[in-house]
């Protein structure tokens, strides 16, 4: 899937969440026509339509018939109309459920303009500007209580002393205290989503008649946004891409949104972003290491299987993590390694799955090794397995050897299911 097609998707997806979750009143007439005219991709006339729409005042659907103007503007390649009512939809009504597939929508605009500078405000919002420290406040003096004088003391009278003349240099001038150091002002919160690599150029300030169109205030996208925006930038910065969607793919809080950001990277062929898959099948959350597991069972690389393998055996006695590497190494038809764990694996669950993904694989010598290995419990499926891979020899030779009158019986309903023109000869000799 390339990117335009993910950011299809994601577009698709929300517009969805939006219809579902708005509850709108039952379209007019006007907005009917205009849907139509947009299924059938006539996009001037759903543009003149829906502008027609949202001058009537009684439109209880405004906030609907804003988003899909944006959207056939767009479609109809007047990016610039589109992206005013995109704000339009965002200053009338900001609370309305359509106001999320609007800014997916701006995403996509500004995806297809090549216009990174604002995938990047969206990717990587700017920290706030700091706001300075209050000044510190000096407490009020407080007033000094007087001393109170001792008695007076009578002594006897003492002749006056001769004056004497003395000249008093002068004091010496008083040194002003050094300033007090200035106190640094205090950082503002710094978000999450803020993550500025070191070596990572500052964005530049959007032009303010930009930014007002394209920057809603406040600026705050949600993971969802960020994720899309990212998807956008992968192929032209994926140094810079790839550790951010790492960051995203290992947060335990939002296992939803790091499911979406492994599917980001497995778009990339690069091999730090498969490595990166890897390590979250690895390390992450479980729900994010089932969604990698899969994305690697996509993934045709020469050494996939041997990556999937350090998956399984980092589960520990989590089967559900082995069954999840059991499926992707069957999308890989690696019957080598399926064949290990079907021998090996202690979870009878996860051995008989494995056991019954070499039967899709067709791995007819596996299994005749196998049924004679397996634990009873597991020959089950081993039959199963046959019956996939259409090995009617294998099935015929159990069906005459085998003692257990169960298994040897289900030998046969498999050849009778199978119906080649070797099975039915067989049943019809040994009725």
């Amino acid at each position: 899937m390339d990117i335009r097609k993910l950011t299809t998707f994601v577009l698709s997806m929300w517009i969805g969440a939006a219809a579902l979750s708005a509850a709108p009143a039952p379209d007019s007439k006007r907005l009917g026509r205009a849907k139509d005219y947009i299924a059938d991709e006539q996009w001037s006339r759903a543009v003149a339509e829906l502008k027609a729409v949202l001058a009537n005042a009684k439109e209880p659907n405004r906030d609907e018939a804003l988003f899909w103007l944006a959207h056939s503007e767009h479609q109809a390649g007047d990016q610039a109309a589109a992206i005013e009512t995109i704000a339009r939809l965002e200053r009338d009504y900001p609370s309305s459920a359509w106001v999320r597939p609007a800014r997916s929508l701006r995403i996509e605009i500004a995806q297809r303009l090549r216009r990174d500078d604002l995938l990047w405000w969206t990717a990587v919002p700017p920290a706030p500007p700091q706001m300075p420290a209050p000044p510190a406040m000096t407490p009020p003096a407080q007033p000094s209580t007087p001393r109170a004088r001792p008695p007076a003391v009578l002594r006897p009278a003492q002749p006056a002393p001769m004056p004497v003349a003395t000249t008093t240099p002068p004091a010496p001038p008083e040194t002003p205290a050094p300033p007090e150091p200035a106190t640094p002002p205090t950082p503002a919160p710094f978000p999450r989503y803020h993550v500025m690599r070191p070596g990572t150029v500052p964005l530049p300030p959007l032009p303010p008649d930009e930014s007002a169109i394209w920057i809603p205030a406040p600026f705050e996208p949600d993971t969802d946004l960020r994720i899309q925006a990212l998807s956008g930038l992968l192929e032209d910065h994926p140094e810079r891409v790839i550790p951010l969607l790492k960051e995203i793919a290992f947060d335990t809080d939002n296992p939803a949104d790091a499911r979406r950001a492994v599917f980001v990277l497995a778009q990339s062929t690069r091999s730090d972003a498969r490595n990166t898959i890897v390590d979250v099948a690895k390390r992450g959350p479980v729900p994010v290491k089932i969604a990698a597991i899969r994305e690697l069972g996509r993934v045709n690389t020469p050494n996939v299987s041997a990556e999937l393998m350090q998956v399984y055996s980092t589960a520990s006695d989590n089967a559900r993590i082995k069954r999840e590497v059991v499926s992707s190494l069957g999308a890989h038809a690696d019957n080598v390694a399926l064949l290990r764990i079907a021998k090996t694996e202690a979870d009878a669950f996860v051995r008989n799955m494995a056991i019954v993904t070499l039967g899709r694989t067709g791995a007819r010598e596996q299994l005749a090794t196998l049924y004679l290995h397996a634990p009873p419990e597991s020959r089950r499926a081993v039959l199963a397995a046959l019956l996939t891979a259409k090995d009617d020899d294998q099935l015929i030779k159990i069906a005459e050897t085998e003692k257990d009158f169960a298994l040897r019986q289900q030998a046969l309903r498999q050849l009778r299911m199978l119906g080649t023109a070797k099975a039915l000869r067989y049943l019809s000799e040994h009725k």
